[in-house]
Parts: C-alpha cells; sequence; structure tokens
C-alpha cells in the first residue's frame, strides 16, 4: 500500500497541466511590480482563506484537512515556509500510512492465522456442515 501512495507523490510531484498554468500565471505577474503585488495578495488571501475554511470544517461537516492542505499547498508556491511545512506533512503521512498497513496487515494475519478451521468460506447458505446440510 505505501508504495502506491509513494506513487501517487511522485505523480503529483512531477506536476502536470495545473501546475504548468500556475507557473506561467507567476511568470506573467513577475514582468510588472503591481501584477506581482496583485499575484501575491490574490495567492496569501486565498490560501487563508482555504486554511481557515479547513479548520471551521474540522467542527462540521465537510473535507476540512484537504482544505488545510490545499491552503498551505498554495502558499508553498509563494512562501519557502509553507513549502517545508508541505514537505514535511508530506514525509509525516508517509510515515503513518506506513506504520498504519503494518498494523493492518499484521491484524489480517493473526485473524487468518488463529481463524477456527471447522468453519468454512462462503455465504452460510451455502457452506456444508458436519452434518452434511448446508441448513441447520
Amino acid at each position: 500500500m505505501s508504495s502506491e501512495l509513494q506513487e501517487e507523490i511522485r505523480r503529483g510531484e512531477e506536476g502536470g497541466r495545473i501546475q504548468r498554468t500556475v507557473l506561467r500565471v507567476k511568470a506573467f505577474s513577475y514582468k510588472h511590480p503591481a501584477l506581482r503585488a496583485i499575484h501575491l495578495t490574490l495567492v496569501t488571501v486565498l490560501g487563508a482563506l482555504f486554511v481557515v475554511l479547513g479548520i471551521i470544517m474540522l467542527v462540521t461537516p465537510g473535507p476540512g484537512w484537504l482544505f488545510i492542505f490545499l491552503g498551505i499547498g498554495l502558499w508553498s508556491t509563494e512562501f519557502a515556509w509553507a513549502h517545508r511545512l508541505n514537505q514535511r506533512v508530506k514525509r509525516l503521512a508517509l510515515k503513518a500510512w506506513r506504520w498504519w498497513s503494518n498494523i493492518v496487515a499484521e491484524w489480517r494475519f493473526r485473524r487468518a492465522r488463529d481463524k477456527p478451521h471447522h468453519l468454512l468460506q462462503g455465504p452460510r447458505h451455502l457452506r456444508v456442515t458436519a452434518h452434511g446440510t448446508g441448513k441447520k
């Protein structure tokens, strides 16, 4: 499972159409000081809006963590501290995912190992019991 998550992160870091568009807009806005100020203000305000909405959604229905990470990701296009925070969170998420995957694998192994052997797999109405009938 962790290799699937790592592959997904790698594909996201490679960038795509959205990242190319963001880089074009950023390059265009750097050509003029007024456009740069507007771009920086827009990124700051939208990032803050996403983070605040995400925090609100942590206690109300909605994808709170997604919005928080989107806000930090938006900030990381302009601010080095946000980029470092984003990288740190990715490392922690991968570590937590590996830890959880190992726990689940251990549970499944123990459940399969300790399963009573007199039970048969399959739907209950098709199981053959020791008496030779499928139904009780």
